[in-house]
């Protein structure tokens, strides 16, 4: 059954995350309310992954097949990165570029050394998805589908041990933290899997959850907006991140990130609306979450610069705007023209 709350809720939740992408364009160095939208804005790939869950159980779990799940992934997930993954790496090996670069040093992880073979190189690029910007979902993404016979478990609890096995997760996750250049996938799992359960616990309890859902989402995006703003009174800004083994305190941005799930979920269902922009944004939006790296690939490359160390909204919004619609485009265009010759979904994921 088609949800338009959850269609508007997937196109937020991809905007959302390519606006993180886009400080570099006039939101860097940031102070005072515009940091407090910073700490909102970071960390929404917890959103799309919420939305994931929800829908594994809302789709997949009425009819649960294993194979027909992961067939379903490999062909838009595990495919279009694949090419896109290897069109980006065979670039930067042409151009020496990235960590085909002997100079090229890794001061986030080093878990990529001068000394690799070419070779070597490549298949750390492909398990990290560190070639591209956001590309590391994807290593993350296909752990989470491995995983599917125990989700489908989780799926068929009562709510109150959902409920409890949830929080024993999100306490994990509370210490773990997102790791160092989102380069562990392993970790990323650890850190996201309570969103995930998070989204399958409102999918099948979705008629004793959803009420009063425009109260419920009020009070759940003030907490939210309370600890972004207390994030920024202690001088944090942005995610949490560090190595697995290593003691990094709590997670606050974790916290905040499960508030905003959840009251964005009952805002929406309250508020829930059509419009045609925002269906073909939600349509789209794993062929965004693909195209929009390349997009801001080419920006990096004009012959004049666009990025500024200084904060200038108005550029923000332009450029923000300029990625989203630009990947909306190539997106309809490339399943238009190619698509008869070739199932784009494959390539581009829609």
């Amino acid at each position: 059954m088609f949800l338009q709350s959850i269609s508007n809720y997937r196109a937020l939740a991809i905007m959302m995350i390519v606006s993180v992408h886009v400080y570099p364009y006039g939101l860097e160095n940031t102070t005072g309310y515009l940091s407090v939208i910073k700490n909102l804005l970071s960390n929404s790939t917890a959103l799309f992954v919420f939305i994931s869950g929800f829908m594994f159980h809302h789709v997949f779990m009425r009819n649960y097949n294993y194979k027909k799940f992961i067939k379903s992934k490999l062909e838009r997930v595990v495919s279009p990165y694949l090419f896109l993954s290897t069109l980006a790496i065979a670039l930067l090996f042409i151009t020496n570029n990235g960590y085909f670069s002997e100079s090229f040093y890794d001061s986030d992880t080093r878990f990529f050394s001068s000394s690799d073979s070419s070779f070597i190189t490549i298949v750390k690029y492909y398990l990290t998805g560190r070639m591209l910007t956001a590309y590391w979902y994807i290593p993350f993404a296909i752990l989470l589908f491995v995983c599917a016979p125990l989700h489908r478990k989780y799926g068929l609890l009562s709510m109150n041990k959902q409920i409890a096995i949830f929080l024993l997760f999100s306490i994990v996750s509370l210490f773990v933290h997102r790791s160092m250049g989102n380069i562990n996938p392993f970790q990323m799992l650890i850190y996201f899997t309570p969103f995930y359960l998070l989204g399958i616990l409102f999918s099948k309890n979705r008629e004793v959850l959803t009420r009063n859902s425009l109260s419920r989402g009020l009070i759940l995006m003030a907490l939210t907006v309370s600890l972004a703003i207390y994030q920024y009174s202690v001088g944090h800004q942005g995610n949490y991140i560090k190595p697995l083994f290593q003691y990094g305190g709590v997670d606050i941005m974790f916290i905040q990130k499960i508030f905003m799930a959840t009251s964005l979920y009952y805002l929406l269902d309250a508020l829930s609306f059509k419009n045609k922009c925002v269906d073909y944004v939600s349509d789209v939006s794993f062929a965004i979450y693909f195209l929009h790296p390349w997009v801001l690939t080419i920006l990096k490359r004009l012959p004049f610069e666009l990025q500024i160390p200084t904060v200038d909204v108005f550029k923000y919004v332009f450029v923000f705007s300029f990625v989203i619609i630009s990947s909306v485009f190539i997106a309809i265009f490339t399943h238009k023209i190619l698509n008869s010759v070739i199932r784009t979904k494959y390539i581009i994921g829609y």
